[in-house]
Order: structure tokens, then sequence, then C-alpha cells
């Protein structure tokens, strides 16, 4: 007797359903025209966004190198600027310089009297008590210069007390105001020797200092006068 066997359903007894050979593709979702502009535009606005980010970050590298070349260019330009002034100044100087030393001569010689009369001047508002003073000029000025010592001897209760005397070798300007124990001397040559130091220890100072105009300064003026004292 042959063994039952457990019914487990696999067989199907009725009509198979029927199975197409494909499958058909979904149909694909349909976008509307006004969806496609709204891409469209997006799309757009996005690149035109991104271009305007490009083209600015372009001009700043191009203002910056500009603004570098003409940094450089500016100092440059400063510093030949500043050369130039240099020298400028320094033959404005030199100018002066020559001037003075043609118009000077020509002063003192229209009146060589009156710094003679003004070294004189000034050294007897300090010697009242002094029993001998005495005034060395050129030979030329004592006539020229003797009512104007006397009247200074008699205003300062000094007359009869100032010796007037006449140097052959000595210039038209100059002058020597000798007492007991010291004297005052006036020498064209050497005050004009002392201004030229003065004025290239100025150019010096052009040169070191540059464009700085607030640390450079002409040399102190000599004394009125132009008198160098002395002692014995």
């Amino acid at each position: 007797m042959k063994q039952a066997v457990k019914f487990t359903f696999d067989t199907y007894f009725g009509d198979r359903p029927c199975v197409p050979d494909r499958i058909e593709d979904a149909e694909a979702p349909r976008i509307s025209e006004a969806e496609m502009e709204a891409v469209r535009r997006a799309a757009y606005a996005e690149g035109l966004a991104a271009g305007e980010r490009e083209a600015a970050a372009r001009r700043d590298d191009t203002l910056v190198s500009a603004m570098s070349q003409l940094a450089e260019s500016t100092g440059a330009l400063l510093a030949a600027l500043d050369t130039q002034l240099i020298l400028t100044r320094k033959e404005a100087v030199m100018t002066a310089m020559e001037a003075a030393r043609k118009l000077a001569p020509a002063l003192v010689a229209t009146r060589p009297e009156t710094e003679i009369e003004a070294v004189l001047r000034n050294c007897l508002a300090h010697l009242n008590r002094e029993p001998h003073i005495l005034l060395r000029v050129s030979l030329s000025l004592v006539d020229r210069l003797k009512e104007a010592v006397d009247r200074m001897a008699m205003e300062r209760g000094l007359s009869g007390r100032i010796i007037l005397l006449g140097e052959p070798d000595m210039k038209e300007g100059d002058c020597v105001v000798e007492w007991a124990d010291g004297g005052v001397a006036r020498d064209r040559a050497e005050i004009e020797n002392e201004i030229t130091a003065a004025v290239s220890r100025y150019i010096e100072t052009l040169g070191a200092s540059g464009s700085d105009e607030n640390r450079l300064a002409m040399p102190e003026p000599a004394p009125a006068a132009g008198a160098a004292s002395r002692n014995e």
C-alpha cells in the first residue's frame, strides 16, 4: 500500500491569470510650463549672482594691485621731490650768500662808520669807569668818526678818555676797542667766515634731514654789531 503524501497546495487547478509579456514603464510626471519658467529663472539668477561675485573678486584684486603700484609710484615721486627740494633750497641759500658777499662791501662803503659807532656804543654801556679807552679804526675814517666819538664820550661822562687812533692797514668798517683788561674787535673778513661756516652747516643739515621742514632751522644770527670779544 502506497504511503500518503501531504498536500502542499502547490498545484493550482484553476485558470492561470493573464500576465503580460512585459511591464509597461510607469508614466513620467509631467512639469508645467510655469514650473519650467520658474526653474529657468532660478538658474539664471544663481548664475548671475555667481558671475557678480566673481567680477567683484576680480575688481578687488585689480584694486589692490593698482593701489600697491600707486603707493610705489607715490613713494618714488616723493623721494624725487624731496631731493629736488633739497637741491633748490641749497641753491637758494648759496645764491643769497653770493648776493650778500657782493652787497656787503658796497653797503659798508656807503657808511662804514655806522657799524663802528654801534660797536663803541655797546662797549661804553659797560665801561663808564675805565680811565682810558682806545678805538682803532681805518686811517681814512678818523676825521669822519671824531665828532661822533666825542659826542658819545660826553654823553657817557668820558670826555677826553676815548682815544681815536687811525691804522693804515685796517679796512674801512673794521675796528678794535681796547681798555685796561679787555677789548672787542670787529673784523668783516672774520664775520664773513663765520657766516660761511654757519651756512655750510645749514646745508649739511638739509642733506641729513631730507624734506622734514620742521626740523630745519637757520643758525642763530651773529650779534647785531658783529663784534667779537677778546680778553688779554
